[in-house]
């Protein structure tokens, strides 16, 4: 059996997944801004959530290992741009949110994403990039059933 990577959606997305980084670094780098794309992922994820979330809600959504999210958050949180609390339903599990001081630093930068975003979607139709989002969205659900 050949393998034949050109047809594989998983490199296509792994490469686009490089560029996309790759170019994060580079604006982030060049606005003075100092957390990873993944730092900056963690605080928009926050921000998307508009209310603290936990770590595990916040790892989830994130798709990413919760103890990966904590090694981010311990950065985010000693910059002060996001901050702990004991959840007021039951005191073993710990919420994490954005401050006033997270909000204010993220909204400085978006802009920059947003212009990449931009870039990556030149001459893609609001029709092609709905589809595209469609099977993604389908791809993650399936293989999260699978990995479950």
């Amino acid at each position: 059996m050949q393998f034949d990577s050109e047809s594989s959606p998983g490199f296509a997305i792994g490469r686009v997944a490089y560029l996309i980084r790759s170019g994060m670094v580079a604006e982030l780098k060049s606005a003075g801004w100092p957390f990873s794309p993944e730092e900056t992922q963690t605080l928009i994820t926050l921000a998307d959530a508009d209310e603290p979330l936990s770590m595990n809600d916040l790892a989830s959504r994130m798709i990413r290992d919760p103890t990966t999210v904590k090694r981010q958050l311990d950065r985010l949180v000693q910059q002060k741009h996001v901050e702990r609390t004991v959840s007021s339903e039951d005191a073993r599990i710990v919420m994490v949110g954005l401050t006033r001081r997270g909000e204010q630093k993220l909204a400085t930068v978006l802009p920059l994403l947003d212009d990449l975003r931009k870039t990556a979607l030149k001459g893609i139709s609001k029709s092609e990039l709905s589809a595209t989002q469609n099977v993604l969205r389908q791809i993650q659900k399936n293989l999260t059933k699978h990995l479950s």
